[in-house]
């Protein structure tokens, strides 16, 4: 995204020349001798059997900065595990790695125990995978940076951990955390969720609440649902985080709570950037079997902005007066957008279906209209998982069972 248009409240490191990779790592290499830099993958099993993992690892291999590979697996079982070790010690030659797994005995086990104090019972996605790599890496004492990304992009490439880790590693930057955005193009555009959902539904809360501080600062990212992102440890261990695909707005949500405009940033890295693409809905043909459909995952993140939200405009109006408000606003912003993303891809020659674009509204805004019918307390119904650091700290007894995974 070849432009330097800085927003007033988020710094924006733009992607604006070719640099030389192999000299930025050696520069991040010198930074981090005493803040080690460890790279964390929330994976389903399934990833190690395609294509694109194992050609990942074999590109984390050569990054020399990267002192621990955080595996974070769903979706396993014992002769999986047995498996995923195999492919990553071949991929990952002399690189120290872990594999976590999070449907396993020991992990059930401990999960229990935190149920017990009162930990949200275990409920396996994406958020719970981030969620016990961080707390992993507390309890093994791990000081330093953090970078996390998906782990089904097939345009990967070493510069992408540069990026991710240079504003937290350079000496003179003064950031704890740091967001990756990047331009989902080929051919068409994708990123649905995003364009024709999470952004007019943010319009929409500004629409009924005002520019309030929360909203500003989503609004700010410009591609709030990406994967990638880097953090101190001791910023990311203090999130508290849902356990599924809510995992990134619930992350911006608590940036904007803890740190400081100037200590967060976010970091193009790269344009038609490449992963997986859902489909509306699973009776659709598709390229890839998704482990959960479009809708049900933009329901989920919908349902947690919405959680965020009210916590921040707790009082203003009642809860349930609030979503159906913020639900009749969305549609009309949406179908705006859409007309703004075809001139989009007029200018560009890019294939767009306006058919299909005014479907993904009308299904977006029936899974809206269903969280808006059916809410109640959905804060209580879908809690998040305290910060790592704080139930380490608060149960010291559990390190060693964490350290155990």
């Amino acid at each position: 995204m070849p432009d330097f248009y800085q927003h007033a409240r988020i710094p924006t490191l733009h992607h604006l020349a070719v640099t030389n990779t192999a000299e930025r790592e050696a520069e991040i290499t010198a930074w981090t001798k005493d803040e080690p830099v460890a790279l964390l993958l929330p994976a389903l099993f399934s990833e190690f059997e395609g294509p694109v993992l194992p050609g990942m690892l074999s590109t984390v291999s050569r990054v020399p900065y990267i002192t621990q590979v955080v595996l974070s697996v769903n979706g396993m079982s014992a002769a999986g595990l047995k498996q995923a070790h195999a492919l990553c010690k071949k991929k990952l030659a002399d690189k120290p790695f872990r594999i976590l797994w999070n449907d396993g005995p020991l992990a059930l086990e401990l999960r229990a125990r935190m149920a017990a104090l009162g930990c949200p019972p275990l409920q396996q996605g994406k958020g719970n995978n981030v969620w016990t790599a961080l707390l992993a890496l507390v309890a093994s004492g791990f000081k330093g940076i953090v970078v996390g990304h998906d782990t089904d992009i097939s345009s990967y490439g070493r510069e992408l951990i540069v990026k991710l880790a240079y504003p937290l590693a350079h000496p003179s930057m003064p950031y704890r955390f740091a967001k990756g955005y990047y331009g989902r193009v080929s051919g068409r555009l994708y990123g649905r969720v995003t364009r024709l959902l999470i952004f007019p539904l943010i319009q929409g809360f500004i629409d009924t609440l005002g520019a309030q501080p929360l909203l500003q600062h989503l609004e700010s990212f410009r591609y709030p649902l990406a994967g990638e992102f880097a953090g101190q440890i001791d910023t990311l261990a203090g999130f508290s985080l849902p356990s599924g695909w809510g995992l990134e707005i619930a992350m911006l949500c608590d940036v904007s709570r803890r740190l400081k405009p100037h200590e967060m940033c976010q970091v193009d890295i790269g344009s038609n950037f490449e992963h997986r693409h859902r489909r509306l809905d699973d009776d659709q043909p598709e390229d890839s079997r998704p482990d959960a459909s479009l809708v049900a995952a933009a329901t989920e993140v919908a349902r947690c902005l919405f959680i965020e939200v009210l916590r921040d405009a707790a009082g203003q109006h009642s809860a349930k007066t609030l979503v159906k408000s913020v639900c009749d606003r969305y549609k009309r912003r949406a179908v705006a957008w859409v007309e703004r993303y075809e001139h989009v891809a007029l200018l560009n020659g890019l294939e767009f279906h306006r058919a299909e674009e005014l479907c993904a509204v009308e299904v977006f805004n029936d899974a809206l209209r269903g969280i808006a019918r059916s809410w109640k307390d959905e804060a209580a119904a879908h809690p998040l998982l305290p910060p790592p650091a704080r139930i380490l700290k608060a149960h010291p007894e559990l390190i060693e069972a964490v350290r155990a995974l």
